[in-house]
């Protein structure tokens, strides 16, 4: 296709039992102006075999196989360089989408001139849902910087000239927010749709529970990479968001500490030492222990100076 008003971009690893479903909800879509780029980031399974297949099926689809394993977002920064949308929507391989949502994106895209339109989601698992809700404040632009509010890559449509300023992450992890937090900065103008469009799949085979040193030494970098880019760009204005930037990682570290085998990797609690971890640390363990006391105290004290009830009255 030549140039397509929107590029849906999939980086496809491991996701052989959810694949078709996704793709099958792209070609699904109600908006038909696009090209679905998927990115076969050197996927261990059949799903190289499963993207070359809807390749053969739809012009539309094209298919990049990766000759090195790059991890997610190096997958969708691939997409995008051989991307020529005006627009652009990220797909994740095991996640599908309504049918409606590429036109719904679009037409408030284009409707509003916005650089970044967003919409609600569900948080699909195998027996149940739930409905997920991307808090935006599409007013004050600001306040959608720092660690407030998560933010995902794949519930938006992006102008095309705002994702051509991201730098994608290496690392896999947090990756998101490190992302998400360049593109809410870049943009002039962001729109909501409130109500859910995209389907989050929780897949136990990509999103690992087990907890591993090398999982938070990759999400540890991702978050200084977020840092890094808010003080470098707000400049004088980073001062008023470190409260908060201070408050998140201290709790990321204290995550590590109540872990052995976390706690053993000293560049987890070191990194970022301007949140003075031990300090809040002993800080809130104080805090911690006066709420503790304090409600327990004030009943005794109240049962002390209750008066008793005169009962011959």
């Amino acid at each position: 296709m030549k140039n397509p008003k929107v590029s849906i971009i999939v980086p496809v690893y491991k996701a052989e039992k959810y694949l078709s479903k996704c793709i099958d909800s792209i070609l699904a879509q109600t908006f038909t102006d696009f090209e679905c780029i998927l990115v076969d980031d050197c996927s261990p399974d059949n799903c190289p075999e499963i993207c070359d297949d809807y390749a053969k099926q739809d012009p539309r689809i094209k298919v990049i196989h990766k000759t090195q394993n790059e991890k997610q977002p190096q997958a969708r920064k691939t997409g995008f360089e051989a991307s020529s949308g005006e627009y652009i929507q990220f797909v994740d391989s095991d996640d599908w989408i309504e049918p409606d949502m590429t036109e719904k994106l679009y037409t408030a895209a284009t409707k509003s001139d916005a650089d970044i339109v967003a919409c609600d989601y569900y948080n699909n698992s195998e027996h149940n849902y739930s409905y997920g809700i991307q808090t935006l404040d599409t007013e004050n632009y600001f306040n959608n910087l720092g660690f407030v509010h998560w933010s995902t890559v794949w519930n938006k449509l992006y102008r095309r000239n705002i994702i051509a300023l991201i730098k994608f992450p290496k690392a896999e992890r947090y990756e998101d927010r490190a992302t998400t937090q360049q593109a809410l900065f870049y943009a002039k103008k962001i729109v909501k749709i409130p109500y859910p469009l995209y389907h989050y799949v929780y897949n136990q085979e990509s999103i690992s529970k087990e907890i591993s040193v090398d999982k938070y030494i990759k999400f540890s970098n991702n978050i200084i990479f977020v840092i890094n880019f808010l003080r470098d760009n707000l400049k004088d204005k980073f001062a008023l968001k470190e409260k908060h930037i201070n408050g998140y990682v201290n709790n990321f570290k204290l995550k590590i500490i109540k872990n052995k085998m976390l706690r053993k990797e000293k560049s987890l609690l070191n990194f970022y030492p301007e949140s003075k971890f031990k300090r809040w640390l002993f800080l809130h363990y104080v805090k911690k222990t006066i709420k503790m006391i304090i409600p327990h105290g004030l009943f005794l004290l109240f049962c002390k100076q209750k008066k008793p009830i005169n009962e011959s009255r």
